[in-house]
């Protein structure tokens, strides 16, 4: 099997938080496709973040896509300068006021957070990826810093309710579902 190879690009919107793009693709069997839409945003980090008693972190707040009101785990966008380990434990601290151990310091982040890896939005037309960070023992350790565009608030739940909601579709983001199933399985 071989990819596609990109003859063309044309961006029909181009901003820092949104890329649509038609693209002209040769096929490896010759077909030529003129019209191929792909979308970009930029890559996030999904943060699992739960407390030395057991209890995920969670955030409810508006999303104007479904426009509701949604429960999901913190999350948030990782900037150039930053790792998605880095930007984990800022947007926790930004959204939550949650952070590891009672200091925070570097040797304390290391010991609690661990990378789980990337996985794509997705992989059919869309580039962008998500990172997702485990983060244990964590604590509230100060306030919230929103953005001007956030309004917030966290809660935390067990893991059993946390499924009892995932099974009933009280928490139905599939691409967070899918972080915290990646979690699961390396944890087994």
């Amino acid at each position: 099997m071989k990819p596609w190879k990109l003859l063309e690009t044309k961006y029909l919107v181009d901003a820092p938080w949104l890329k649509v793009a038609k693209e002209k693709c040769e096929l490896p069997n010759g077909k030529v496709i003129d019209d191929f839409y792909t979308l970009w945003q930029p890559d996030w980090v999904l943060i699992l973040a739960r407390t030395a008693t057991g209890r995920w972190v969670m955030t409810e707040q508006y999303r104007h896509g479904s426009q509701t009101i949604e429960l999901e785990f913190p999350a948030g966008i990782i900037n150039k300068d930053e790792t998605p380990k880095q930007a984990a434990l800022r947007e926790l601290q930004e959204e939550c006021g949650y952070r590891p151990c009672e200091a925070p310091s570097s040797d304390c982040h290391a010991l609690h957070t661990k990378y789980l890896g990337s996985l794509p939005v997705n992989p059919d037309r869309h580039r962008g990826k998500f990172h997702i960070v485990f983060i244990d023992g964590v604590s509230k350790a100060g306030g919230t810093h929103f953005d001007s565009t956030e309004d917030i608030e966290s809660s935390e739940l067990s893991d059993e309710e946390l499924q009892t909601k995932m099974a009933n579709g009280t928490f139905c983001h599939p691409l967070q579902i899918a972080g915290y199933y990646k979690w699961k399985l390396a944890t087994r």
